[in-house]
């Protein structure tokens, strides 16, 4: 039976879904393959399974060095839009279009009826296209992949430290905020409890970081009056893991808005699991382990190297890392600093980035599946991925990390950070290794089938 939306998110599978001359322009801020991270798979993948229920969708995107203005990619036809570098604060902010949204708004025209779904919240495919879409008469669905459509430090912990409920408080995330800017905590309390108006005053001035530290409550009010335009501008918007669900509902977003659905792995990619996770495993060896993600400091990639280092030369262990630049933001210093924590340790190695057709059975070839982000995930898509393969997954303990890994005969939770609990997790593996202990586990993961059956009813439930 299919499935179909009702009020507060939840699904039923008992009613038919007519999906018949359904066109959606799937919107995001990069896409395959000039673009390569969770989100981009995601949607891929998605759109793939959509087609497979009668569903076609196209892409629209902003372009990317060398990407032409229009293009195929697995049978979906992706349009892309000019973005000028070098922003201006007023556009950076979201006051003022980029430059080439006028080719954005032609792409719109082009299909009328349409439903837009976007799944980005950047400069590029932010609050100013959906309410460009919504202007332009299209029926809207905003899935939320990352926290920075909620939280102004982009976290979703507070002051750095506790995980947040989401909820935005503009004295409370102002003050959280100018913290993660550099200011001391007393500081950057007092900066959160600044009045309104002395807070918007700081902000017009142009004293450079200064002036920006002393408005972070007038930012705080802007974050959550952009999130409230978020959910006035969507028919429905999309939670992919239940934290953010929460933080969506916290912030009034209509129960009857919102929808859970989490991210799935797809049909192809399974069927290639299926076949690594038979081959027989080597017992013998060190325990071979796998970071596999961006350059990104919030990935915690610096915990998992120095708690390796941590480890007493007896015991086996071999630690690949194979890192993407970020698309947003190249990291270049923080990848410089990795580098520099492993260099001299024969036991990790960093690994060049390996084609998305060879991801399977690159993720075969190891043992466990490390996960140390130090801040709130909302999945990430490679915990399903490793657990499709049969990988133990040791995941920070927090988030949707948390949501996807149990403790227990195939995962491990670790507190966020903790290099000597890091450290200590590992080498228990290692011993289980060394003694024959650690096998390939039959996870049950997630299909993206399933997503896009839960999508088509959300379609289905705003086309009425």
């Amino acid at each position: 039976m299919n499935s179909t939306v009702l009020a507060g998110g939840k699904f039923r599978s008992d009613v038919p879904i007519d999906r018949t001359d359904t066109h959606v322009l799937q919107a995001a801020g990069w896409y395959l393959p000039y673009g390569v991270g969770g989100t981009e798979v995601y949607l891929a993948d998605l759109i793939g399974a959509l087609r497979r229920l009668g569903i076609v969708s196209s892409a629209i995107v902003p372009r990317s060095p060398d990407a032409p203005e229009c293009y195929e990619h697995d049978g979906a036809r992706i349009a892309t839009y000019p973005v000028n570098s070098g922003a201006g604060r007023e556009e950076v902010q979201s006051y003022r279009p980029h430059e080439g949204f006028d080719v954005f708004l032609e792409h719109l025209r082009a299909h009328p009826g349409a439903i837009y779904h976007q799944h980005s919240w950047t400069r590029g495919c932010g609050p100013l296209h959906l309410r460009a879409a919504r202007e332009a008469g299209l029926r809207t669905v905003v899935t939320v992949h990352v926290p920075s459509n909620i939280c102004l430090r982009g976290s979703m912990l507070k002051f750095g430290e506790a995980q947040c409920d989401g909820r935005i408080d503009a004295s409370v995330c102002g003050a959280c905020w100018a913290q993660a800017r550099g200011m001391p905590d007393v500081f950057a309390r007092s900066v959160g409890e600044l009045p309104d108006i002395v807070s918007k005053a700081f902000q017009r001035w142009k004293l450079g970081r200064f002036s920006t530290a002393l408005g972070a409550r007038a930012l705080a009010t802007r974050k959550r009056d952009e999130l409230r335009e978020m959910v006035e501008n969507a028919d429905r918007v999309v939670a992919v893991c239940q934290w953010l669900y929460d933080a969506l509902l916290a912030n009034g977003a209509p129960p009857a808005k919102v929808v859970l659905s989490r991210q799935g792995i797809s049909t192809e990619f399974l069927q290639r699991a299926g076949v690594a996770k038979n081959r027989p495993v080597l017992d013998s060896g060190p325990l071979r382990l796998l970071y596999l993600g961006r350059w990104d400091r919030d990935k915690g990639i610096d915990v998992v190297v120095r708690a390796v280092r941590a480890l007493p030369r007896e015991l086996s262990v071999r630690l690949s890392i194979r890192a993407t630049a970020n698309a947003s933001d190249p990291r270049d210093e923080y990848e410089t600093y990795v580098r520099g924590l492993a260099e001299g340790d024969e036991r990790i190695a960093l690994i060049p980035p390996v084609p998305r057709e060879r991801i399977v059975d690159f993720i075969a070839e190891n043992d466990v599946l490390l996960v140390p982000s130090v801040t709130m995930e909302t999945g990430p898509l490679v915990v399903l991925e490793a657990q499709a393969v049969g990988l133990f997954v040791v995941g920070a303990r927090m988030g949707g990390i948390a949501e996807l890994v149990q403790d227990g005969d195939g995962g491990r939770l670790v507190a966020a950070g903790d290099v000597p609990a890091w450290s200590e997790a590992i080498g228990e593996l290692a011993r289980a290794h060394a003694g024959g202990r650690l096998r390939r586990r039959n996870h049950a993961v997630r299909t993206m089938d399933k997503a896009a059956c839960e999508m088509a009813a959300v379609y289905q439930s705003i086309s009425a």
